[in-house]
């Protein structure tokens, strides 16, 4: 038997109020001066402010940069590098979705590297670590809270780029999802089961992540519709924060797969929201694995969402009846398809010479070359 990389993750402080604590938990961490790291928008309607607020009762100096934006682009990265040194901030505590938290952390590694841009830090490991980061998830989706992977948007070459820097702490609070509207909550929490499916159905078993996945993905199918028909369903937005935490944890332990790849080439080059692009993939994941990775991968997700089948069951038969049960979630959630929201499919093939640079693909099964990227896409664009 395989060893296996176990217990990887941040110390995460989680439940309904949790962002309360979040003046104690810095200055636990040794912070005095603290940049909060979120976007302007979430300062206009009061989501960032709470923590602000939370953190200034608690003594501490805080420094408010509030340009974050979808993607992590690069220059605002540097741009946050700057803004830690011009006012001396010895910690970071970001608040916002998945991109305003990898932003928060490429700052951490431009800073503990002594540098002034994140583009000398693409694909490597984090060497040092010298500035403390809290972050704290204002949507159910990326897992990034957890995670020690940023996803950068670069803003020269318009790919999509993979640094690491760890949190010191991860806060989930279920009560800052709730003003996230319906479509959004949809896309992130697709972004969810996208994380268990693909860490389950890649190369890199490891049954730690596998548990999470599989946890996930029921989480997932039981509350998402709940949390984007009812957005104040205390209930629904708690078990969605608790899976998109355990989907953090499975891609941590396992890492995604082709679907992301989709998301992360495609989106690039179109500017489309992460959780969206994730939605697109994930059928064609299903068929993908069928053809060239484990069954058994597959079954644990048909248990997952369960799907009925059995040993004789063909195993396309079966990718097609998981490929089909996210579809029609995906028309539960009223989700935009890739043709209604004005892609062709050359469109989405323009994506696949991108596909080998992006830092999920070499975690898909078999050895995918060109052709086998170009079939992926057209199921894909086809199947919704």
């Amino acid at each position: 038997m395989s060893a296996y990389m176990w217990n990887t993750f941040c110390p995460t402080l989680f439940g309904t109020g949790a962002s309360k604590e979040a003046g104690v938990k810095a200055k636990e961490l040794g912070m005095h001066r603290v940049m909060v790291c979120t976007e302007q928008a979430l300062c206009e309607f009061k989501v960032a402010t709470q923590v602000i607020e939370v953190l200034k009762n608690a003594g501490l100096e805080v420094f408010v940069f509030d340009k974050c934006r979808a993607d992590a682009p690069s220059d605002i990265c540097d741009e946050g590098a700057a803004f830690v040194r011009e006012h001396e901030i010895d910690g970071i505590v970001a608040v916002g979705g998945g991109s305003t938290l990898d932003t928060a952390k490429a700052i951490g590694i431009i800073i503990s590297q002594n540098g002034t841009t994140i583009r000398d830090y693409y694909g490597i490991g984090e060497a040092e670590h010298e500035i403390k980061l809290i972050t704290i998830s204002t949507t159910s989706g990326t897992g990034s809270e957890i995670s020690q992977w940023a996803v950068i948007g670069d803003t020269v070459t318009g790919a999509k780029e993979m640094p690491i820097y760890k949190p010191d702490m991860a806060i989930v609070d279920p009560v800052l999802t709730y003003s996230l509207p319906a479509g959004p909550t949809a896309a992130t929490g697709m972004d969810v089961l996208a994380h268990c499916v693909e860490a389950i159905t890649n190369k890199n078993y490891n049954p730690y992540g596998y548990i999470f996945g599989k946890e996930g993905i029921k989480l997932t199918l039981k509350w998402l519709p709940a949390a984007v028909k009812e957005p104040k369903n205390a209930e629904a937005r708690e078990m969605m924060s608790l899976a998109a935490n355990l989907g953090g944890m499975a891609i941590s332990a396992c890492g995604c797969q082709i679907g992301h790849s989709f998301s992360q080439t495609f989106g690039a080059q179109n500017h489309i929201p992460h959780g969206l692009g994730c939605a697109w993939g994930l059928p064609g994941v299903m068929i993908y694995t069928a053809k060239y990775g484990d069954r058994k991968n597959l079954e644990a997700v048909a248990d997952a969402m369960e799907t009925a089948y059995t040993q004789d069951t063909d195993t396309m038969q079966l990718a097609e009846a998981l490929a089909e049960r996210v579809v029609q979630l995906m028309k539960e959630l009223k989700i935009p398809s890739i043709r209604d929201s004005g892609y062709s499919l050359e469109d989405c093939l323009s994506a696949a010479d991108r596909f080998a640079h992006d830092g999920a693909f070499g975690n898909s099964p078999g050895n995918p070359g060109r052709k086998e990227i170009e079939a992926y896409i057209a199921f894909t664009y086809d199947v919704y």
